[in-house]
């Protein structure tokens, strides 16, 4: 009887572990395009924020992507980045949160869709300047907390 106690125990935590994802959960790392340009995605999670914030410097763009007034979380961005030739320069399908991205010197124009709601914001690159950009869909999400008369006022 002990032993089906100890084995559900067991069964039940490494059960929660696969749900919240952070027994299994692999560190953000930096990638590359297929033109070398380097790149990170994350911020899902205390550790991947953490880790993310530990390597923005070796950026000059940091993006942060957020819906509300509330300023939750978006974890699922579509962001395409274009010169001023307009010329795509950068894309990425399903970016999490934080997108870090070393762009060139020169002026960008970042365009971000967010469940079809779209997003644009010009930004210039300097050499060797980090850059932080809070993109925020305000219109996106329906305040949870929000009273059903405050609407009215």
């Amino acid at each position: 009887m002990r032993n089906i106690f100890v084995l559900n125990t067991l069964v039940l935590l490494i059960g929660l572990m696969l749900i919240n994802g952070s027994a299994f959960a692999q560190p953000p790392k930096t990638l590359n395009t297929k033109n070398g340009m380097q790149y990170m995605t994350g911020g899902i999670g205390e550790e991947e924020v953490t880790v993310m914030r530990s390597h923005a410097k070796q950026f000059t763009l940091n993006l942060l992507f957020s819906e509300g007034t509330s300023g939750r979380s978006v974890t699922d961005a579509n962001v395409n980045i274009y010169d001023e030739a307009s010329n795509l320069v950068f894309r990425i399908v399903g970016s999490k949160p934080m997108l870090y991205v070393n762009l060139p010197a020169g002026t960008y124009t970042i365009l971000a869709n967010n469940a079809g709601q779209k997003l644009r914001h010009k930004i210039t690159i300097e050499d060797n300047v980090n850059q932080r950009i809070i993109l925020n869909w305000k219109d996106s999400l329906i305040e949870e907390d929000m009273p059903m008369d405050a609407e009215s006022n």
